[in-house]
């Protein structure tokens, strides 16, 4: 296969939402700070109302991040090797949606060749949600592990192509 996986679409829809989200919070406390500073109560009032959205999308946000832990995923595979790029804005603390809008730049890439190529293991957790995978690489005769690669965002026609392309790259599966 000389295709490219990667969910981009699905990570810039989970970066937008978040960017909204902030706007949002940000433009909900200005009214809100100057419904006080004014002493409008009809403003504060009709805010007062709209409490609950903030918190209810936070804690929805947050079990996004818990279960699945979004992460952007970009997988070449040629007949000759692997390269796996992958961002997660998750290990960036402080200002991670500035980071999230310039992913492109900050790109980790991992690449293995065909004959330094071992196996791969998938690792399943938070019921089924979270995916990620581990590339093992052999050089010297010892067996080198990558570090977990985050595929929770591939959906289930991505994913099974990335499995089906790593598995023709070891030559177990064949297609004629």
């Amino acid at each position: 296969m000389n295709g490219k996986i990667d969910n981009k679409i699905a990570f810039k829809i989970y970066m937008w939402i978040n960017f909204c989200f902030i706007i949002g919070t940000i433009l909900y406390l200005a009214i809100l700070f100057g419904g006080f500073s004014h002493i409008d109560k009809a403003l504060i009032k009709d805010l007062k109302s709209y409490v609950f959205i903030g918190p209810i999308f936070v804690v929805l946000l947050q079990i996004v991040d818990y279960f699945i832990k979004p992460s952007y995923f970009e997988a070449r595979i040629t007949a000759g090797q692997i390269i796996i790029k992958t961002f997660n804005p998750n290990n960036i603390n402080g200002l991670r949606l500035l980071f999230m809008f310039h992913y492109d730049k900050y790109l980790i890439e991992q690449s293995i060749d065909k004959q330094f190529y071992n196996n791969y293991k998938i690792k399943i957790d938070r019921l089924g949600f979270r995916k990620s995978l581990t590339l093992q690489k052999i050089d010297n005769g010892k067996i080198y592990e990558s570090k977990p690669i985050n595929i929770s965002f591939l959906g289930m026609k991505k994913y099974t192509d990335l499995i089906l392309s790593i598995d023709r790259l070891r030559e177990k599966i064949t297609m004629n």
